[in-house]
C-alpha cells in the first residue's frame, strides 16, 4: 500500500505537476475534515470530564475508540501528502492505543460457578452476592436475627446470562447513547434494553440450580409463594440505589424464571439507569445478584431509621420506626403515610412522647423490639442504619434489609441553608408536612399529576406532585426541590434525595392545590414551608452526588485523559516539534494539523512548478498574476479562455486579498513593472517576456482556500489561507523575505510589518529579514478582513526597504497605518 502511494506521489509530482497540486489540495481538504473530527471527539471527552456529565462508560469507550480511528485516519492523510516523511506517527499512535485500550476496556465479571449460594453461608463477598445480600448474610451469621428462608442467585449467573444471550455488544451500543437529562430518550433506550433482557434465555445450568433449591424447600414443607429481590453490586453501599431496582412479590413456581429476568431487566429501568449514571458507575461495576426469599404473609411492614434524619442535628436525636398496615412497599414507594414511633437510641430503647399516636399497625412492645434490633445492627455495621422489616399474622418480626442510612448529603455545601436570605415578610404559600430531605432551594413550580408528565419537567424546576415516587430519580438532575402531597422520610426517593442534597417536603397535603406551574417559590424543607418569591444569590445544588466525583468512572476517565488531552507540542518552529515527542492524542492531532498546513505552504516553491494550466488574471493589477483553479472556484463560463476576469472568480480569500492590493490607499508607481526582479537579474542574458509565469505571481485557489505567491521587486511573499464555515480550521500563514535595499533597511521594513501584524492579532516570528506570521481559529469574516489588511500592507510597504532609514520612521508609519486601517481589526 505504501509503495503504491509513494509511486503515485512521485509520478504525479514529476510528470503531472498540475494534477499533483490538485491531488495534494484534495488530501489537505481531507486532512482538515479529519482534524475537525478529532477535535470534536477530544472536546466531547473533555466536556464529560470537566462538566462532570453523567454518561455510561460505554460512551467513553465508544468515543475513545472513535478518536483512535479518527487520529489514525488523520495521520494517514498527512502521510499521503508526503509519503515516508511521517512514518513514526503511526508508531506513536500504536503505543497510545495499547495504553488506552488497557484502561478503557472494562473486564467482564466472572461467569464460572457458583450460580446459587445459601443465605447464612460464611465467606460470601459483595462481588458474588451484591450489597443487599451481603448485608443480610452478615445479619444471619453475626446477629442471628430472624429473616425469611432463602438463597442468592449470584452475579456470576447474571454474567453467564449476558454471555449466553450475547448481550454485551448490543447493551454497550445502546448504553453509549443514554443521556439521563433527556427523559424521553432515556425511556426509549431503557425499553429496548429491558426488552433484550426479558426476552433472553436463562442458561440451563442456572435454571437447574434454582429448580433444585426450590425442590429442597418443597421437601421441607415450604411451597411458596416467593419473593425475588435485587442485590446488585454497589447497591446498599455508598450509593443506596434505594427503590431503583425491582422486587417481585407473590411469585409462583412456574413464574420464577420470568421474575428472575424481570429483576435483571430492572437494572436498566429509566430510574435505575439515571441513578447509576449520576453516581458515576459503569454497567460492569453493578452486576446483578438476586435474593430468592420465602414470601412472608405480612400484616404490618415498614422501615426503621436508627437515627432520625430530620432531627439529626439534635443532641438526643431519636430512633424512628415507620409502620403501615400490610406490605411495607406502599410506604417506601411514597404512597402511604406511616405511623411513627420515636424511641431512644440506646441498647434498651424507650418510647418517647412526641410523634404520631399509635393507631392500629404496631404495638409499642413490637416497636421496642425492633428498636433493639436496630441498635444491634447499627453497632454491628458501625454506622446508622436504614432497615426494612415486616411482621406476620402471628406476631413474628423479620429483617428484610439493612443499609447505611443517608442522613444528609455528602456534598460539601450541597444542602444550602439560605434561611437568612428569606425575608420575614415573604408570603407563605404552603406550610406543613415533614422534612424528607433538608435544605433551601428556589425555582419555578412545575405540577405533575402522574409519572407520564416527567418528560415535560423543565430544568431547574420545583416539582409539586401527588406522591413521592422513586421514578423521580430519572429526572433528579433537573430538580431544585420537591414538594409532595403524600410520602414520608422513609420513602425510597427521600433516601436518594438526601444523597443528592435535594430539598424535599413530604406529606404536604395541599401541595398540588396551592402551588401552580410557573410560580416562583422558595422551598425551605427544614421548616416545611414554601414561600412566594425567589433568591437570585442562592447557589443551586450540584447535579450529581459528591461521591460520583471520586467514583470508578471519573477515576478511570482521569487516567485516560492523561494520554489524550495534554498538549505538549506548542511551537511548530521548535526543534522539539517532532513525531517522537507526541505523548498524547492531542499532540498527534496538533502535529498532523501543523504539518498538513506546512505541506500546503511549501506547495509549489519559487519556480511555480505545476502551473502549466494556470490562467492569467485579467484585472487592474500592476503585476501579472496567474491563477490555478483547485475546486471549480472559477466559473465554467470562463472555460477555454487564456485569461480570466475577476467576475468569474468565486474564491473569497483571493478576492479579499486583491481588495487590499487594489485599495485606494495603495499607490503603485506608474510605468514600473512589478515582477520578480531577482529572477530577471538571473536570466537577463536572454530575451525575457515580462508576462512570463516564471516571473509572475501566482495563486492556487479554492472557494475557501488560497495559496498565493507574490513576487514583485526583490522580495518574496507566500500566503496560505483557509476561511470556511468552521472557525477551528480557519487560518492564515504568511511568510515574507527579501528586498532590494541594504540589510539594515530590510530589517526596518520587517519590523514595521511585524508591529502592524501583531497589532492585528497575528502571531509573528522574525529571524533576520525573514518574517513568519500566523492568524488562526477565527470566523471567516474575521479572516477575510485580515487578508485585505495583508494586501494593503504588501502594497504600502512595497519599496520601503529602500526608503526606510531609522526607527522613528517605523514608529510614525506604524501609527499612521493603525489609524487608517483600524476598521480591518475592529474585532481584535
Amino acid at each position: 500500500m505504501k509503495f503504491n502511494q509513494l509511486f503515485r506521489y512521485w509520478l504525479l509530482q514529476i510528470f503531472l505537476p498540475g494534477r499533483f497540486l490538485r491531488y495534494k489540495y484534495r488530501l489537505f481538504q481531507e486532512l482538515l475534515h479529519r482534524d475537525q473530527r478529532c477535535l470534536e471527539l477530544l472536546t466531547a471527552l473533555e466536556e464529560i470530564l470537566h462538566k462532570q456529565k453523567s454518561v455510561d462508560w460505554a460512551r467513553i469507550e465508544k468515543l475513545v475508540r472513535e478518536l483512535i480511528t479518527a487520529t489514525r485516519n488523520l495521520i494517514r492523510s498527512l502521510a499521503a501528502m508526503h509519503p515516508t516523511a511521517y512514518d513514526q506517527l503511526e508508531e506513536q499512535l500504536g503505543f497510545l492505543n495499547a495504553v488506552l485500550d488497557g484502561i478503557v476496556t472494562l473486564p467482564e465479571n466472572d461467569s464460572t460457578p457458583p450460580y446459587t449460594v445459601s443465605l447464612g453461608m460464611p465467606g460470601l463477598e459483595p462481588a458474588l452476592v451484591g450489597g443487599k445480600a451481603h448485608a443480610l448474610n452478615r445479619i444471619a451469621l453475626e446477629a442471628g436475627l430472624p429473616m425469611p428462608e432463602g438463597f442468592i442467585i449470584t452475579t456470576k449467573a447474571f454474567q453467564l446470562f449476558l454471555q449466553h444471550n450475547r448481550l454485551r455488544p448490543r447493551l454497550n451500543e445502546l448504553l453509549a447513547e443514554v443521556d439521563p437529562q433527556n427523559w424521553e430518550q432515556l425511556t426509549q433506550l431503557s425499553e429496548k434494553i429491558m426488552s433484550l433482557v426479558e426476552n433472553g434465555e436463562v442458561p440451563a445450568v442456572v435454571g437447574e440450580e434454582i429448580a433444585c433449591r426450590v425442590g429442597e424447600y418443597h421437601r421441607r414443607g415450604l411451597d411458596g409463594p416467593w419473593c425475588l429481590r435485587s442485590s446488585a453490586l454497589s447497591e446498599d453501599g455508598e450509593a443506596s440505589f434505594a427503590g431503583q431496582y425491582l422486587s417481585v412479590l407473590q411469585v409462583a413456581d412456574q413464574d420464577i424464571l420470568a421474575a428472575y429476568k424481570g429483576v435483571l431487566a430492572s437494572k436498566y429501568s429509566p430510574r435505575a439507569l439515571a441513578y447509576r449514571l449520576h453516581c458515576g458507575l459503569a454497567d460492569q461495576d453493578t452486576p446483578m445478584a438476586v435474593i430468592f426469599l420465602e414470601m412472608i404473609d405480612a400484616v404490618t411492614g415498614g422501615v426503621m431509621y436508627t437515627q432520625t434524619p430530620e432531627l439529626v442535628h439534635e443532641a438526643d436525636a431519636p430512633l424512628a420506626v415507620y409502620a403501615v398496615c400490610g406490605l411495607g412497599r406502599q410506604l417506601v414507594d411514597g404512597r402511604a403515610e406511616p405511623e411513627i414511633f420515636y424511641l431512644t437510641r440506646e441498647a434498651a430503647p424507650r418510647p418517647l412522647e412526641f410523634g404520631s399516636e399509635p393507631r392500629s399497625c404496631l404495638s409499642s412492645a413490637t416497636a421496642v423490639l425492633l428498636a433493639q434490633w436496630g441498635m444491634m445492627l447499627e453497632t454491628m455495621f458501625g454506622r446508622p442504619q436504614d432497615i426494612e422489616w415486616c411482621q406476620d399474622k402471628v406476631g413474628n418480626c423479620y429483617i428484610l434489609q439493612s443499609r447505611p442510612l443517608k442522613i444528609e448529603s455528602s456534598h460539601p455545601g450541597a444542602t444550602v441553608t439560605g434561611k437568612e436570605l428569606i425575608l420575614p415578610d415573604s408570603p407563605i404559600l404552603l406550610e406543613g408536612g415533614v422534612t424528607a430531605s433538608s435544605g433551601v432551594a428556589a425555582g419555578e413550580v412545575y405540577v405533575i399529576r402522574n409519572e407520564t408528565d416527567l418528560g415535560r419537567v423543565p430544568e431547574g424546576a420545583v416539582l409539586a406532585a401527588p406522591i413521592l415516587s422513586p421514578s423521580f430519580v430519572s429526572i433528579i438532575g433537573r430538580l431544585r426541590a420537591v414538594v409532595a402531597h403524600s410520602g414520608s422520610q422513609a420513602s425510597h426517593f427521600a433516601s436518594v434525595a438526601r444523597e443528592f442534597g435535594l430539598p424535599v417536603i413530604a406529606g404536604a397535603s395541599e401541595a398540588t392545590k396551592r402551588l401552580a406551574s410557573g410560580m416562583s417559590v422558595i422551598v425551605d424543607a427544614d421548616r416545611c414551608r414554601v414561600y412566594q418569591g425567589s433568591i437570585a444569590t442562592l447557589t443551586p445544588r450540584p447535579a450529581t452526588p459528591f461521591t460520583s466525583r471520586q467514583s470508578p468512572f471519573f477515576s478511570r476517565l482521569h487516567r485516560i485523559m492523561k494520554f489524550i488531552s495534554p498538549l505538549r507540542l506548542i511551537d511548530p518552529t521548535s526543534p522539539d516539534f517532532v513525531p517522537q515527542n507526541c505523548q498524547s492524542i492531542h499532540d498527534l492531532v496538533r502535529f498532523a494539523h501543523e504539518k498538513g498546513m506546512a505541506e500546503m505552504f511549501f506547495l509549489t516553491g519559487r519556480s511555480g512548478r505545476g502551473l502549466g494550466r494556470a490562467r492569467r488574471l485579467d484585472a487592474a493589477l500592476p503585476f501579472t498574476l496567474y491563477v490555478l483553479d483547485l475546486d471549480e472556484s472559477i466559473s465554467p463560463a470562463a472555460k477555454g479562455r487564456k485569461s480570466v476576469a475577476l467576475e468569474f472568480i468565486a474564491s473569497r480569500p483571493l478576492l479579499a486579498c486583491l481588495q487590499g492590493l487594489t485599495h485606494p490607499e495603495v499607490v503603485w508607481r506608474q510605468g514600473l513593472v512589478y515582477l520578480d526582479w531577482e529572477e530577471i537579474d538571473r536570466v537577463s542574458a536572454g530575451i525575457v517576456n515580462l508576462k512570463s509565469a516564471a516571473l509572475a505571481s501566482y495563486a492556487l485557489v479554492g472557494r475557501h482556500y488560497l495559496h498565493l505567491v507574490l513576487r514583485f521587486g526583490y522580495h518574496f511573499a507566500v500566503l496560505d489561507c483557509l476561511c470556511g464555515g468552521n472557525p477551528e480550521a480557519n487560518y492564515i500563514a504568511f511568510r515574507f523575505k527579501g528586498g532590494g535595499g541594504n540589510y539594515e533597511n530590510r530589517l526596518l521594513r520587517v519590523q514595521l510589518i511585524q508591529e502592524v501584524l501583531t497589532w492585528a492579532g497575528f502571531k509573528v516570528i522574525t529571524e533576520g529579514d525573514l518574517l513568519e506570521a500566523r492568524f488562526e481559529r477565527r470566523h471567516a469574516e474575521t479572516v477575510l478582513s485580515r487578508l485585505t489588511l495583508l494586501g494593503i500592507l504588501q502594497g504600502k510597504t512595497q519599496l520601503l526597504d529602500i526608503s526606510l532609514n531609522d526607527d522613528d520612521q517605523v514608529v510614525a508609519l506604524v501609527s499612521s497605518l493603525k489609524e487608517k486601517f483600524a476598521d480591518y481589526v475592529g474585532d481584535a
